[in-house]
């Protein structure tokens, strides 16, 4: 088996920290509070709808800044690819 480059191990240290907070933010515990009364209720769908939105919100931009990391690891690895195969045919 061939052993893994400290870039490889990189690659795989970034996509778990991604994963590790995209379910950290999906399983995020529930902050509002419920009461018996009509005005309680109607508070506790906006609290719900509001952490939703936040959650959703997070959710995207944690998304949106994994999609650029990914784009910037592979014009690395794009990179590294090429330079190491200019070396070997010198």
């Amino acid at each position: 088996m061939r052993k893994l480059s400290r870039f490889a191990w990189l690659v795989i240290a970034v996509q778990i920290f991604f994963v590790v907070i995209m379910i950290a933010i999906f399983s995020g515990g529930d902050s509002c509070v419920t009461e018996d009364s009509i005005e309680g209720l109607v508070a506790e769908v906006i609290c719900d709808t509001a952490s939703e939105i936040v959650a959703l919100f997070y959710f995207m931009t944690v998304g949106f800044f994994w999609a650029m990391s990914n784009l910037v690891l592979g014009i690395i690895a794009v990179r590294r690819r090429k330079k190491r195969a200019n070396d070997s045919t010198s």
